[in-house]
């Protein structure tokens, strides 16, 4: 999505653009002729604001659940990985150095190949390759003392499998064509009707526009980043995965 300074420089267009209304209107509506109808200007606008108001409060509050879903997700995805590198312990040692390795190189995977992708839109396959291979490195253990840790082993690498599938899940989900068209109508429903109303001090009906345009373009915006959990200026980062990778070095170390 967009970085602070392209979402600030719309959040300044959008002001703009509402000053500009105003200043046309005062010209070709003179303040006098629209205060005539404040009454019926300024019923609809508490209505439409109050309406509009609770649409974008639910659609910041939804799409801020799913972005903290997505941080969830991710943080239990690496901790998946970082058990299975640990149970893997149990295992005969060239199996456990093998999937010690692959641990490793899935968080590098993930780290500098699938993120990087991910903010620009893109899917990348490296991580899947690998969990792929744990996959069969798991079918060739054939120690029976082992026969335990196998289990769980399948478990957590399901678990891995699933939290995978997710975060892919969640790049690709949109917010429907039809709620941004309701988002920004509602909002230059809104902004407009504030507009129309009439009023003798010309500096204060500017500022309350400008305030008015300014909170419902800052939470657009904040929705638009939200949105895309992992992309913009404001996304899920791969932190988990680096802790995770750390920890797992320290592992090794040992």
């Amino acid at each position: 999505m967009l970085s602070y300074v392209q979402s600030s420089s719309l959040v300044f267009l959008a002001l703009l653009v509402s000053v500009l209304l105003v200043l046309l209107l005062n010209r070709v509506w003179p303040i006098p002729h629209r205060k005539l109808i404040n009454d019926v200007t300024g019923w609809q606008l508490g209505i439409l604001g109050t309406t509009y108001g609770v649409i974008l409060g639910f659609m910041l509050y939804t799409v801020w659940i799913d972005f903290r879903s997505a941080e969830i997700n991710a943080t239990q995805e690496a901790s998946s990985l970082l058990t299975a590198t640990r149970v893997a312990s149990a295992l005969p040692a060239a199996e456990r150095d093998a999937f010690r390795a692959l641990g490793m190189k899935y968080a590098d995977a993930v780290i500098h190949q699938e993120w990087p992708a991910m903010q620009h839109q893109e899917e990348s396959r490296a991580g899947e390759l690998i969990e792929v291979d744990m996959w069969k490195l798991l079918g060739t253990v054939k120690d029976a003392s082992a026969a335990n840790s196998v289990d769980h082993l399948t478990r957590v690498l399901s678990e891995l499998s699933e939290r995978r599938s997710l975060r892919e899940e969640q790049l690709r989900v949109r917010l429907p064509i039809v709620l941004w068209i309701l988002l920004l109508a509602g909002g230059g429903a809104t902004v407009g009707s504030s507009c129309l109303l009439g009023n003798d001090n010309k500096w204060l009906h500017y500022c309350q526009v400008l305030a008015l345009t300014f909170v419902v373009a800052v939470t657009l915006s904040a929705i638009a980043d939200l949105a895309r959990p992992f992309e913009g200026s404001v996304s899920v980062s791969p932190i988990a995965f680096e802790r995770a990778q750390t920890i797992m070095q320290m592992d090794v170390a040992r």
